[in-house]
């Protein structure tokens, strides 16, 4: 931070006091070298995400259904990043139109995530902790299915007032910005906002995984435990990400926020901003470094060139499917070992025929 003075004179005499003004350095370039490299990360992870869950996966089971969903909204929050680098490495060049557009998707990529994950951490309580015989299968996808759609269409309903309350603003001099005009009525709305769309979820999730955690406690079952891990590993993920976030942001709203008097805060917003837009490559990360995909990669590796087809492959990889053994975890394998013998048995019956006078 640099401070530079001037003097305010009038009718030539220099008589007026000092006033200090003061240059703070927004991060910019660095900040908009993060977006490129958070752009690249995401891309390429959630881009095999929604491969590997379309071509190996059976996405008529819940969790998969969910992790399909919230790779779409986490591209959807990543596609918005090259426009902000634009943004901050030069200025805003794509108009109204864009802006209100960039912020919409912006938007929508963090309520419908937030709101896919309390979905899952419902469908986590009511299969752990409530264990109800009335959801089946079907039901359970069914549900999965409903919270996709309504995930869309809140999240959506919840971006229109930021989306068209945005526009491309000359921010400095010859500089413009995609900003949204600030009122009274659009700081009640943000908090609004984040007490039904954070706080709220935040609640239902300390509450229902306190009680999954105290259910898998008193019991020896250990089949979901690997589900239930992951799904509180995203949850855990995308508050660490964006809680600092809005936290800065309240504590910029409560102290009238000035860059020159409240740097420190300044430096937090540059740095809990790049560590909120992170959080899409966290995904999967957590998805791959759960293993999921283990057996997946040891089938395209070791086994015959089918199982390399896309489609033909439908990993057991929800701790909930039967086909899994609950100890050993060893269905592919055996799936695996069993078309090897299979095929070593084929190969011995046409080697016999061949030789059969």
């Amino acid at each position: 931070m640099e401070f530079n003075s001037t003097y305010s004179y009038e009718n030539g005499s220099y008589d007026e006091p000092l006033i200090p003004m003061c240059e703070v350095d927004d991060y910019s370039k660095t900040t908009g070298v993060c977006y490129a490299t958070i752009f690249c990360l995401s891309i390429t992870g959630n881009g095999f995400l929604l491969f590997a869950l379309t071509c190996y996966e059976d996405l008529k089971r819940a969790t998969n259904l969910f992790m399909f969903c919230l790779a779409l909204f986490d591209l959807l929050f990543t596609l918005t990043l090259p426009f902000w680098c634009v943004e901050l490495l030069d200025q805003w060049i794509f108009g109204d139109i864009a802006c209100k557009i960039m912020t919409g998707a912006y938007f929508v990529g963090i309520y419908g995530s937030l709101i896919l994950l309390t979905a899952m951490t419902l469908d986590r309580f009511v299969v752990v902790v409530v264990r109800s015989y009335w959801l089946t299968r079907s039901r359970r996808h069914k549900c999965s299915k409903a919270a996709c759609i309504g995930a869309w269409i809140l999240s959506l309903i919840a971006c229109l007032r930021d989306s068209v309350a945005s526009k491309a603003q000359d921010a400095h001099i010859n500089k413009y910005s995609c900003q949204s005009t600030k009122t009274l009525d659009d700081n009640v709305g943000y908090y609004a906002q984040l007490i039904l769309l954070f706080l709220v979820p935040l609640a239902i999730i300390v509450f229902c995984y306190t009680k999954i955690i105290l259910t898998l406690m008193s019991t020896t079952t250990r089949q979901k435990y690997k589900t239930v891990i992951l799904v509180l590993c995203i949850v855990i993920a995308f508050f660490v990400c964006w809680g600092p976030y809005h936290i800065v942001i309240v504590l910029m709203s409560v102290y009238d926020f000035d860059e020159c008097e409240h740097y420190e805060l300044h430096v937090a917003f540059v740095v809990c901003r790049i560590l909120a837009f992170s959080h899409c490559c966290m995904n999967p990360a957590l998805y791959i470094v759960r293993g999921k995909y283990r057996n997946l990669l040891s089938s395209l590796l070791f086994c015959s060139p089918e199982l390399r087809q896309p489609g033909t492959y439908r990993g057991a990889t929800d701790p909930s499917d039967s086909r899994i053994h609950p100890y050993t975890n060893e269905g592919p394998r055996e799936n695996c070992e069993l078309q090897q013998t299979n095929i070593t048995e084929l190969n011995t019956a046409e080697n016999s025929e061949k030789w059969r006078p």
